[in-house]
C-alpha cells in the first residue's frame, strides 16, 4: 500500500510539472507568432502583413498630444509614415516618445472609413499635419496598426 499510494503520488507530482511547462511553450509560441519585420519590408508589401500581429520599427515623428492614442512612425524614408492607434482600454502613448527609435506590435489592418480621424481632430479648430501628410503618401496611406506595446531602441 505504501509503495502505491508514493507511486501515486510521484505521478501527480510530474503530471502538474507537465503541465507547466505546457503554459510556458504556448505562450512562447504566441510570442512567436509576431513577425518581426523592417519598415521597409512593410511599406514593399503592406497587403502580406494585413490582418496579421507584427512588430515594426521605426522614429515616432508624432503622438497625438490632444487624445494621446495614435502616433506616426517612420523608417528610412520620412516621407512615409505609417499610422497607429491605441485602443481606449490601453493606456495614453507617452509623449515623452517623440523622437525616439521603437519597435511598435499591434496588428495591421487596413483603416476604415473614418478610423484615422478628420482635419481638426488633433486640436479645436486645429488640422493635423501629419495626417495630411499621410492622406499624400504613396505607400501605407489607407493601413493602420493597432497598437498593443512598444519598445524603446
Amino acid at each position: 500500500r505504501k509503495i502505491f499510494g508514493m507511486a501515486l503520488l510521484s505521478l501527480l507530482v510530474i503530471s502538474c510539472g507537465t503541465g507547466n511547462d505546457k503554459s510556458a511553450d504556448k505562450s512562447a509560441a504566441s510570442e512567436e507568432a509576431v513577425a518581426a519585420i523592417e519598415f521597409a519590408q512593410l511599406t514593399a508589401d503592406p497587403a502580406s502583413y494585413t490582418g496579421k500581429e507584427i512588430a515594426v520599427s521605426g522614429k515616432v515623428v508624432h503622438v497625438c498630444a490632444h487624445s494621446g492614442k495614435k502616433m506616426f512612425i517612420v523608417g528610412d524614408d520620412p516621407d512615409i509614415r505609417l499610422f497607429i492607434t491605441v485602443g481606449e482600454e490601453l493606456p495614453k502613448v507617452p509623449m515623452e516618445l517623440l523622437g525616439s527609435e521603437v519597435v511598435v506590435t499591434g496588428k495591421l489592418t487596413v483603416a476604415e472609413k473614418g478610423e484615422m480621424g478628420g482635419p481638426g481632430e488633433e486640436a479645436a479648430g486645429e488640422a493635423c499635419e501629419t495626417e495630411e501628410a499621410l492622406a499624400a503618401q504613396p505607400v501605407l496611406a489607407e493601413y493602420v496598426l493597432h497598437y498593443s506595446g512598444h519598445t524603446v531602441k
